[in-house]
């Protein structure tokens, strides 16, 4: 399968008015910015079988700036095993059990993503440090051999690559 891998745009900051991190929205150039690596994923060419995004506002919003950039039609699937504090073990559980044949785009947030490419690409150790700029993109070619991820890891691009391609 292709797993694209996003993170959440530019969100607010915690404050007296916003307490809680899942309640973080995105700012407006945080949407501005999505809009752009958006149009860049038409450019590239990129499909999706399905979008799946975290349950926190800033994850949902970005889906649906995606979503919506790229016309699909299909609706955003919701895993809370890409909320930050799980541990990216039961997010590869979960996709094992997607499709092999699936383009997928999950979309979450840091430290969670890095440690899942880490997990998808290192098999023996999981220790790669990846880390992805906020609306940075990667894509690994992911397989399962008995149950154990084998992921190759295709591209790592930073936001204003992505902006660049999108015009």
């Amino acid at each position: 399968m292709h797993v694209y891998i996003l993170r959440h745009g530019k969100a607010e900051v915690l404050s007296e008015r916003i307490r809680s991190d899942s309640k973080r929205r995105l700012t407006e150039s945080g949407i501005k910015e999505l809009e752009q690596i958006s149009k860049s994923f038409k450019v590239m060419g990129l499909e999706f079988t399905s979008i799946i995004s975290s349950p926190l506002v800033r994850a949902r919003q970005t889906a649906d700036i995606v979503s919506k950039l790229l016309k699909i039609k299909k609706a955003i699937v919701i895993w809370n095993e890409l909320r930050p504090e799980i541990d990216a073990e039961l997010t590869l559980q979960k996709l094992y059990k997607t499709k092999p044949d699936s383009s997928i785009l999950l979309i979450g947030h840091e430290p969670h993503l890095g440690s899942l490419i880490s997990k998808m690409i290192s098999i023996k150790t999981g220790n790669t440090d990846i880390s992805l700029k906020k609306g940075g993109l990667a894509h690994v070619r992911l397989s399962f051999q008995n149950g154990i991820p084998n992921g190759s890891l295709r591209s790592l691009m930073t936001p204003r690559q992505l902006k660049k391609i999108g015009g």
